[in-house]
């Protein structure tokens, strides 16, 4: 019913981490340029910078070029800090014989590690540091391809707060929402959802709902105080839908990230309430319910309706991020029929993980009161 693979740390500062986890020789560090300057440039082990191979989410080819110039190096610890791009790239490169990388996202290898992964996650979203596998863009497509494996588990999860500080705004708020999507599609989940996986949810639910309270009643110069208690939720979210399992929500925001090169953190807020007030209408439950009296809280401390919590949920969100259009990203009404041909095609475990059972029809209309 459940299952965490890594052992979960935390330490206020990164320097706290490398003393007790004694980084030195045999340690490659796996990070972004920016992140190493900021934080890491006195440490001595190895070091890789993603950015070096390429812009963006992982693909095919950059995996491996990255395996390629690994190969002969003595690593026997990959300490894997920043989004989740790095760490499912980490991951990937803890796999015995894992070139090409193909084979370790088509599962015709054994999923067997050589290496030990240690991950610090420098966003508050993906929860990548708890979960199994992780989600490459593929050549021959140019399509997400995840890959699902416990095998493909860190040894360590690391909560540093301060890896936080220095997101902009807008991508600290999206990072955020796609962990409270994590949570609240997992709560949901017609496939994957149960108790053990709810409690997790909930309780990230409850932090960053707070979270979102305290911001928007405080200002942004709150946030410092509270980068803790984001990167907690996002693990604990992490964990759940690692168990419980995604939905629809993330099925069509994945178009939108491919095509649109939209932030996925940004394109889960696009979707998440309309989702959820699809659901409510089509067939209102006790785990809604549940649901809606998570968000209730935090919607009175900010003063807004609590009478239509999803619809509430939305307007704080839109609050502390004003929303773009989709069609402000590059989407145009062609791009609707495609899109959910291509999630039906190739997203049919999150679909089938709906709440309530998920159409063409339904993913149509949703993309057209987003545009």
């Amino acid at each position: 019913m459940f299952c965490v693979r890594p052992v979960v740390s935390c330490f206020e500062k990164f320097y706290d981490f490398a003393e007790a986890f004694s980084v030195g020789e045999g340690d490659l560090l796996f990070t972004e340029s920016v992140l190493y300057e900021r934080s890491a440039r006195s440490l001595s082990c190895q070091v890789l910078l993603k950015d070096q191979y390429g812009p963006g989410e992982p693909t095919e080819s950059m995996i491996d070029a990255i395996l390629q110039d690994i190969a002969a190096l003595p690593v026997h610890r990959v300490i894997a800090m920043g989004g989740g791009s790095v760490i499912d790239t980490a991951k990937i490169l803890c796999v015995k014989n894992a070139y090409p990388c193909r084979r370790v996202m088509e599962q015709t290898i054994p999923l067997i590690l050589d290496k030990e992964l240690i991950a610090l996650p420098t966003t508050c979203g993906t929860g990548s540091e708890v979960t199994f596998g992780g989600i490459v863009t593929m050549e021959d497509t140019g399509l997400k391809m995840g890959v699902l494996a416990p095998e493909l588990s860190a040894a360590h999860a690391v909560l540093v707060p301060e890896l936080l500080s220095g997101l902009p705004w807008r991508t600290f708020i999206h990072c955020s929402v796609d962990a409270l999507g994590h949570a609240m599609e997992s709560y949901v989940s017609a496939t994957g959802g149960n108790e053990m996986a709810r409690a997790m949810g909930a309780r990230a639910i409850t932090l960053l709902m707070d979270g979102y309270a305290a911001l928007t009643l405080s200002g942004e110069a709150a946030r410092a105080g509270l980068e803790k208690q984001f990167l907690t939720a996002s693990c604990l979210a992490g964990m759940a839908v690692n168990n419980g399992g995604a939905g629809p929500v993330h099925a069509l925001a994945y178009p939108v990230g491919e095509r649109c090169k939209m932030p996925h953190g940004e394109a889960i807020c696009q979707f998440l309430t309309a989702v959820f007030t699809h659901y409510e209408e089509a067939a209102d439950g006790p785990l809604l319910e549940e649901l809606r009296q998570l968000l209730i809280p935090a919607l009175r401390r900010t003063g807004l309706d609590t009478a239509a919590p999803f619809a509430g949920l939305e307007r704080l969100l839109n609050q502390l991020c004003p929303p773009r259009r989709l069609r402000e990203a590059g989407m145009t009404e062609a791009d609707i029929a495609p899109f959910v041909e291509s999630i039906f095609q190739t997203k049919q475990r999150l679909l089938t993980a709906s709440y309530v059972p998920f159409t063409p029809a339904e993913a149509e209309m949703v993309y057209r009161l987003r545009l």
